[in-house]
């Protein structure tokens, strides 16, 4: 389903739209890669910061592809 998120960069846009139509849009501030075991990206201390994280894993499920972003606000 994530398949795609491997091509994000930093400062790259995600929006997210509900079923109502309306839309949430959110800036790449960090992608990497870390060992499946890894669960410090599940931290949920965003200092107060509106943030999603987007998770799949490599070929082989090797990896965990890890990729955070921020609520813009207009």
């Amino acid at each position: 389903m994530f398949g795609g998120i491997k091509k994000l960069e930093i400062k790259d846009k995600i929006i997210i739209t509900d079923t109502y139509g309306d839309s949430i849009t959110y800036e790449v501030y960090q992608n990497y890669q870390t060992d499946p075991k890894d669960v410090t990206s599940l931290s949920q201390d965003t200092k107060g910061e509106r943030e999603i994280t987007l998770i799949t894993c490599t070929a082989g499920a090797i990896k965990r592809v890890i990729v955070k972003a921020v609520e813009v606000y207009d």
